[in-house]
């Protein structure tokens, strides 16, 4: 027999799904939050903002009283038309525009979903402004607004459990989540699941589970990694990753970094790190807006006819580099292979086959896309100088750092770090920092995880990352950088002796 997940996705199909970004709650995750919501306290009632198709009730004492909303009228007649419990209390509505109702329990997989995609965007603002006399930030997704609320709404003696992507932790939206758990002190785990496509195989990113007990005060918070569904039974009874003491907790750190034995256990000798921001920034790749049209390989540019005065070098593709350091002798390499590394950048001078070329672009509606329409001219590309490091957007077994002595640009793949005044002395410096173990362990901190080990640095995050202080760079002799540079250039393998250098700004606890 099918379920019940299934029949209606047959019924409304899968872009109604992404429009309301519903993903379904899996029987042993909704059991769990259920059972630990229920035993907290007598008042066996339970509220899902979220309700969809009741999957925290399928299961539940027929005895319960059903209470939800649900903005999605079409989930909410299916499951009506579905169900055979009696006691229910479900309206169809945007719970993040009702107010005045308080619930004894709360449980919720909220949607995922940007903000910025969010049609209500200022009224919901207005809303938490006017209610709670919060400010939330444009940034924040919709799942940790639904959170906020709820955490406003819950009775006092209450329990809330929420499924959340852990992004939050990490951004910095997140802040003011964080700052409202630690001023309450009422929530006392977070669980990871590290079994995401376990759970949500089609999920883009990863998830957490919070556990939140208004009646009681906690002392810490206890870090909680799940790599099985069938861990959840004991969960609450086994060792954490880590236990933090509210006092430690801080709302601009990242708390996703607890859910890693390893870096939970590694202190950094703070005395000698500073934010990267001290010199220089990173910034993302170009974006194009249409990379079938602008991106080119030396056989389009001779099919063309284009000039030279109409492209630039550039890297389209993080797989494109494979080594640490990248000079125009490899570029040229990549070229010479017919490899997608030039880039359409005709401004000044337009030669007659540029022309050409763009009116064709016109013709296929290149000119049309979202970003080529509010750019003018619309085949105008960003003005960027190469970038002498640059680092990759997305890994799976951590970054790739590059020292780039080549003059090419690079698209979006990679981060581009352009130094100000006090970098441009120790770019070389700051790139075997950035390829150090050292590095890595301590850069570990500012990235963003997602679903299937994927983790994702934004600028931002970068910029707020650590690295070696002037004091500290001064301790290297002069000539050590040019000769590991050199050497590293030439293919030698030496990255013992780049840990060396940094090694001392790591000690376990």
């Amino acid at each position: 027999m099918e379920s019940l997940q299934t029949q209606y996705l047959s019924q409304v199909g899968d872009e109604h799904r992404k429009q309301y970004a519903q993903f379904f709650t899996p029987r042993p995750i909704a059991d769990f939050m259920r059972n630990w919501v229920l035993a907290g306290n007598a008042r066996q009632e339970l509220f899902d903002p979220a309700f969809g198709l009741g999957a925290f009730f399928e299961k539940a004492q027929d005895d319960l009283l059903v209470q939800g909303m649900e903005i999605d009228s079409q989930a909410l007649d299916f499951y009506l038309s579905h169900t055979k419990k009696t006691r229910t209390a479900l309206v169809h509505a945007n719970y993040l525009l009702n107010y005045g109702l308080r619930h004894s329990n709360i449980i919720c997989n909220p949607p995922y979903l940007k903000f910025q995609k969010f049609d209500q965007k200022e009224a919901v603002l207005d809303g938490f402004q006017k209610h709670f006399g919060i400010s939330l930030s444009g940034y924040t997704n919709i799942a940790s607004a639904f959170l906020v609320k709820s955490i406003f709404e819950l009775a006092d003696g209450g329990r809330l459990a929420y499924i959340m992507p852990p992004e939050f932790l990490n951004a910095g939206y997140g802040r003011q989540v964080k700052e409202l758990l630690i001023q309450r002190r009422h929530l006392s785990h977070i669980l990871q699941l590290s079994c995401e496509q376990e759970a949500f195989p089609d999920a883009t990113t990863s998830l957490c589970i919070l556990l939140y007990d208004s009646a009681k005060l906690f002392s810490r918070v206890r870090f909680h990694s799940v790599s099985a569904l069938s861990q959840l039974a004991e969960i609450i009874d086994a060792e954490p990753v880590a236990e933090i003491p509210y006092e430690r907790l801080q709302a601009g750190d990242k708390w996703g970094n607890y859910f890693k034995a390893e870096i939970h256990g590694q202190q950094f000798q703070s005395k000698y790190l500073v934010p990267l921001s001290t010199y220089g920034h990173f910034s993302r790749g170009i974006a194009t807006g249409a990379n079938e049209f602008f991106v080119l390989r030396k056989s389009d540019i001779a099919r063309l006819s284009l000039q030279s005065s109409d492209y630039s070098g550039c890297i389209t593709k993080s797989a494109q580099i494979q080594q640490p350091v990248f000079t125009q002798k490899n570029f040229e390499a990549l070229a010479g292979d017919d490899a997608p590394v030039f880039l359409l950048n005709a401004v000044k001078t337009i030669s007659p086959a540029a022309w050409e070329y763009i009116r064709f672009g016109e013709r296929e509606g290149y000119n049309q896309r979202y970003i080529t329409r509010n750019r003018t001219p619309w085949y105008k590309m960003e003005k960027r100088a190469s970038a002498p490091i640059m680092l990759n957007v997305f890994s799976r077994n951590g970054y790739k750092a590059v020292r780039n002595y080549s003059t090419v640009q690079s698209l979006t793949p990679f981060h581009c770090f352009y130094p100000n005044l006090f970098g441009a002395g120790i770019i070389d410096l700051l790139f075997l920092y950035l390829h150090s173990h050292t590095g890595h362990s301590i850069l570990a901190s500012s990235v963003r995880k997602y679903g299937n080990e994927l983790e994702k640095f934004e600028p931002n995050d970068l910029n707020h990352s650590l690295v070696p202080s002037d004091e500290f760079f001064a301790q290297i002799p002069e000539n050590k950088a040019g000769s590991l540079m050199r050497r590293l250039t030439n293919g030698e393998r030496v990255d013992s002796e780049i840990d060396e250098l940094f090694a001392s700004l790591l000690y376990n606890a």
